[in-house]
């Protein structure tokens, strides 16, 4: 078995649309409340992703460094955008992380025994997963929660499309180390973010429902 086809694997059997919160989300089940609290808390989650390609950047040589750093600065830019969406939900920017909410902003992060290659590795798993996620929050708040396309949807428009171009990006600096990298270390990293992605919604439905 290839290395993409493990990695597929890998994100099946955490497909964060098989989660119960983006469940009900698609079915227009949350309350405004629910909305709200996953709009403060995912906000961590979009502010480490860029402290991730910033971190990498830091550590690879060129042009992956520029490629990491252009990544970083987008991503960076992208955290007013969500910030819109949480006032249109009623969230807080400020709103504290919650213990699972760290737990999926520290494994998007990343830490210093990551290798780059593990890193960029993250980073793809991360955003090839977005297009489908965001298309269907998107769908959501615009058909069965009624928000307005515009301010509160720009983030999801956005990472509707863009993050196939990232994602592509990505794949292409992963492909040339395949050969020498630790396939094994890079099938974690993948595993440790989107199940950190999992663990996030567990805590927002589980604090609604406590």
């Amino acid at each position: 078995m290839d290395f993409w086809t493990r990695l597929d694997a890998v994100r099946s059997e955490w497909n964060v649309l098989e989660h119960s919160f983006y469940r009900r989300w698609s079915a227009g089940e949350l309350s405004r409340e629910e909305l709200a609290a996953y709009a403060g808390q995912y906000r961590h989650a979009v502010v480490a992703l860029a402290q991730a390609s910033a971190s990498a950047a830091g550590r690879a040589d060129e042009p992956v460094r520029r490629h990491l750093a252009e990544h970083a600065a987008e991503e960076a830019s992208h955290v007013e955008l969500w910030d819109r969406f949480v006032d249109a939900a009623g969230g807080d920017v400020g709103a504290p992380a919650s213990p699972e909410t760290k737990a999926c902003a520290n494994a998007w992060r990343g830490s210093g025994e990551r290798s780059l290659e593990a890193t960029l590795l993250g980073l793809y798993a991360i955003e090839a997963a977005q297009p489908a996620i965001a298309e269907a929050k998107r769908a959501g708040l615009v058909k069965l929660y009624g928000f307005e396309p515009g301010p509160a949807t720009e983030y999801f428009d956005l990472h509707a499309t863009l993050d196939m171009e990232h994602a592509r990006a990505h794949r292409a600096w992963i492909e040339p180390a395949l050969a020498e990298a630790d396939h094994d270390e890079l099938l974690e990293a993948a595993r440790a973010v989107l199940s950190g992605n999992w663990t996030l919604l567990d805590g927002v439905e589980r604090a609604s429902l406590g």
